[in-house]
């Protein structure tokens, strides 16, 4: 059995976390292209400190309304990104709301989107008790939520209708639903519609990232202001 699962709540088998924009299909692309590691950060702060301990050569990705942050080396941008050589690097993504979609102590994660949802699909198969939880959730993302229901569809086709299979037959095209959704609209407005395309794109990537440690920032220790995790993701060969 497969289900969609709306609630943050922690999950009682094997974790599909599912985003499609704006950090997950990067993530996956960027493993994709060789890089040893991706780790997601709630923010800048705790970029900075993760890439101090990481070295220089990592990568900081990041940015706000459209333009990277200070100090960091380019946007979430799959297009910009696109073909670089990054065998054996190291990066790191400045991604609230992905960080945030994964709770403390939840171990057996996957993470998942259109461009590596072939490789996911033949890699998840033989699991069983799969959750799928779309980014966001309990208010999740509509570009995650639609794929969310496309993974359902093809990992427990006799599923109950549910919502995210209902969005998915309201936009049968994965870009026209990335293109609708507000992740999707606000990168159209700053003109960067090709990154839907790419985002949209099924099975382009042959990786599927999957979670292989956490990184602790205590508050009182780092001066910020809650206690704050870094994800680390590597390629997951089942």
């Amino acid at each position: 059995m497969c289900r969609v699962d709306l609630c943050l709540r922690p999950a009682p088998g094997p974790l599909v976390l599912v985003e499609v924009l704006p950090a997950g299909s990067l993530l996956s692309q960027l493993l994709a292209q060789g890089a040893l590691e991706a780790w997601v950060a709630p923010g800048p702060k705790v970029a900075r400190l993760l890439a101090e301990e990481l070295g220089s050569d990592t990568l900081l990705l990041g940015e706000a309304e459209g333009f990277p942050l200070e100090g960091f080396h380019g946007r979430l941008s799959l297009v910009e990104l696109e073909g670089l050589d990054l065998t054996g690097k190291r990066a790191i993504l400045v991604a609230p709301m992905l960080n945030a979609s994964l709770l403390p102590g939840e171990e057996e994660v996957y993470l998942v989107g259109f461009r590596n949802a072939k490789a996911a699909l033949e890699l998840l198969r033989p699991l069983k008790g799969l959750v799928l939880r779309p980014a966001g959730a309990p208010e999740p993302l509509l570009s995650a939520m639609v794929a969310a229901g496309f993974l359902q569809k093809k990992l427990a086709p006799h599923a109950p209708l549910g919502l995210a299979s209902a969005l998915l037959k309201a936009f049968p095209d994965p870009q026209e639903a990335l293109f609708q959704s507000p992740e999707g609209q606000a990168l159209h407005k700053e003109g960067r519609t090709e990154e839907l395309a790419r985002a949209s794109l099924i099975g382009v990537d042959p990786v599927v990232p999957r979670l292989a440690g956490v990184r602790f920032f205590p508050k009182w220790e780092f001066g910020l202001t809650q206690d704050r995790y870094a994800q680390r993701f590597v390629a997951w060969n089942g």
